[in-house]
């Protein structure tokens, strides 16, 4: 009998439900954090490692590259760097801003993970350089 109830909800309740999404690499790119980029555009500094990644690109798509970054496909608007924000995963006790203004942290390797055009996670590792 348990069984027949399960069966009975399983395919009442079936049409209701989504097929899951998994998230996958949308793209990565290497780039070099610079102390420049631990500024944003208005010149205050950032206590933020996931805001300097962004102010990074904002740097390569919309302030003339000063770093001589390679650019990456995606970030080209505000709005989608604005994906950046809170999706960063990235070791806190090596990475952060202060090493990044003492020129301690150079090239990271970036990999974007997403589902369609929605930025799910922000992998960043140190890359050599």
């Amino acid at each position: 009998m348990n069984k027949i109830l399960s069966i009975l909800l399983l395919l009442v309740l079936l049409p209701f439900a989504r097929p899951a999404t998994a998230e996958s690499l949308m793209f990565d790119y290497f780039t070099m954090l610079s102390p420049r980029d631990t500024y944003n555009s208005k010149g205050a500094p950032l206590s933020d490692f996931c805001t300097v990644v962004q102010q990074d690109r904002a740097n390569v798509h919309k302030f003339g590259n000063p770093d001589g970054d390679p650019p990456d496909p995606f970030f080209t608007t505000a709005k989608r760097r604005g994906m950046i924000a809170g999706k960063c995963d990235y070791v806190r006790t090596y990475h952060t801003v202060n090493r990044v203004r003492r020129q301690m942290i150079g090239f990271v390797w970036v990999r974007v993970y997403g589902v369609g055009n929605r930025v799910t996670r922000v992998l960043i590792t140190e890359a050599a350089g």
